[in-house]
């Protein structure tokens, strides 16, 4: 059976006891919401913002004003030498058309056009290096369940398994915090408006502009999840 119909399990957060964690923050929903989550969990956490070559910067300008209102230390790192090595993607290259999806419809193979190739991984290895430098127990990214279909990278075996390589190559007890893995973005919504996320800072939208284009899978996935989670959408939308 296809991952993308697995039937999915009730929601549960999972938070293994660290005292400090350097959190991947993009300035979207998900992170946000794990930002503003984590900050109440743990003793000390450091937000990692990555620029990797993205067709606009408005995720990463939301990043900071989300970390500044979490009164959270951020770093930004340009990355995006590494454009050549995943330009295969329409979030990246300038001859893939970032795909409107019509309605509330999912179309695999289009969806699958938005794919970064190993990104959860490069991004992960990074905080981990990070982590390790400042002395921290963990790293940690929003996958969730949502995501899962289209993003391997999201799946809780994925965790688990760069959780073991890590711990293997770097000779410590490193950890890999994906704490909503088994939500899905309605239920992060829910949990946001509970903990305060100021969901009006964040950025969803993949063609970028001055408001969210409204018809790109991110933001059709942004709408639904507002609507699902019955909490009011802050968002502009173009169409």
């Amino acid at each position: 059976m296809s991952v993308l119909y697995l039937e999915k399990r009730k929601p549960e957060i999972r938070v293994p006891e660290v005292n400090n964690a350097v959190v991947l923050l993009s300035g979207g929903i998900d992170s946000s919401t794990l930002l503003f989550f984590l900050k109440e969990k743990i003793k000390d956490i450091r937000a990692l913002t990555l620029v990797y070559g993205q067709k606009h910067s408005r995720e990463v300008e939301a990043a900071r004003r989300v970390a500044e209102r979490a009164n959270v230390e951020q770093l930004v790192v340009d990355i995006s030498t590494i454009r050549p090595l995943v330009s295969k993607s329409a979030l990246i290259s300038s001859e893939i058309k970032v795909p409107e999806v019509p309605g509330d419809a999912e179309h695999y193979e289009t969806l699958k056009t938005t794919v970064v190739p190993n990104r959860n991984a490069i991004f992960l290895s990074l905080a981990v290096a990070y982590a390790i430098t400042l002395d921290y127990d963990a790293g940690a990214y929003a996958a969730h369940w949502s995501d899962r279909g289209i993003y391997p990278d999201c799946r809780e075996e994925f965790v688990e398994a760069f959780e073991e390589a890590m711990q293997i190559g770097t000779d410590r007890r490193i950890r890999i915090l994906a704490p909503f893995v088994f939500m899905d973005k309605a239920e992060i919504v829910k949990l946001g408006s509970v903990i305060g996320v100021p969901y009006e800072l964040t950025w969803s939208c993949y063609v970028g502009g001055n408001v969210h284009c409204g018809t790109c899978s991110s933001c059709r996935e942004r709408k639904r999840a507002f609507q699902e989670a019955g909490v009011q959408d802050p968002t502009v939308y173009a169409r």
